[in-house]
């Protein structure tokens, strides 16, 4: 049975994905670093579509489909909490001027300030207070921050899986590296030394893009025996 290698070009692959991890490491600027995080996003997901249609692998398309769905959907949430959290206290009248006047002694508590004239309702939890933050909002950020993690690690998880199926097809470690650093730190997340552990891995990831080769052999079709 003959088995046909071909070479596959690697080159915009290598520097679409390559520059769009830069891009969403970029993404931790305040205000414009959020349009560099998609766009970053969308070349990797580009470049990973290239790879897939080079090596033929699918588990590579899939895994990252799944963990690209997850990232967009933990962006969302977590904006619609900032936006929500922001809003209902401005609302309730929740936002005190003791974080902007440094010359008072205590600025974490409410002094007496009057309520937002929007402020109708009293919730049974309203009396309760930690700072002059409303107990039931800590509780809602506590429930949406497990959400938060619990996609964090799945979306680590499935981006794992696809670069242990890169670093399978392509040769290149630093792909395996990568995934596996970026799932330990999602997993430690919780506390600071596992965000340290994730962003080693996008350094990883950088590298295991910028070290793919020019070219790929692959394996095409077998071509079927020749007739006696």
């Amino acid at each position: 049975m003959i088995i046909e290698v071909i070479e596959m070009e690697m080159k915009n692959i290598r520097l679409l994905g390559g520059i769009g991890v830069l891009l969403a490491i970029l993404s931790v600027i305040p205000g414009i670093g959020v349009i560099l995080g998609l766009a970053g996003l969308v070349l990797v997901f580009v470049a990973i579509n290239e790879l897939y249609k080079t090596t033929k692998n699918k588990k590579i398309y899939d895994n990252f489909l799944v963990s690209f769905i997850l990232g967009i959907v933990g962006a969302v949430l977590g904006g619609l909490i900032f936006i929500g959290t922001t809003f209902g206290r401005i609302f309730r009248g929740e936002i005190y001027y003791g974080y902007i006047e440094p010359f008072r002694r205590y600025p974490n508590f409410n002094f007496g300030l009057r309520r937002h004239p929007f402020h109708v309702f009293e919730g049974p939890l309203d009396n309760f207070r930690l700072g002059n933050i409303n107990i039931g909002i800590i509780i809602a950020l506590v429930v949406f921050a497990l959400i938060l993690y619990g996609i964090l690690v799945a979306r680590s998880y499935y981006l794992k899986k696809c670069y242990d199926e890169i670093e399978k097809e392509t040769g290149v470690e630093y792909f395996k590296t990568a995934g596996n650093l970026m799932f330990i730190g999602s997993i430690l997340s919780i506390v600071l030394i596992g965000l340290l552990v994730y962003f080693i891995g996008y350094i990883f990831e950088v590298i295991a893009f910028f070290s793919l080769p020019d070219k790929l052999e692959v394996n095409a079709q077998e071509s079927p025996p020749p007739l006696p």
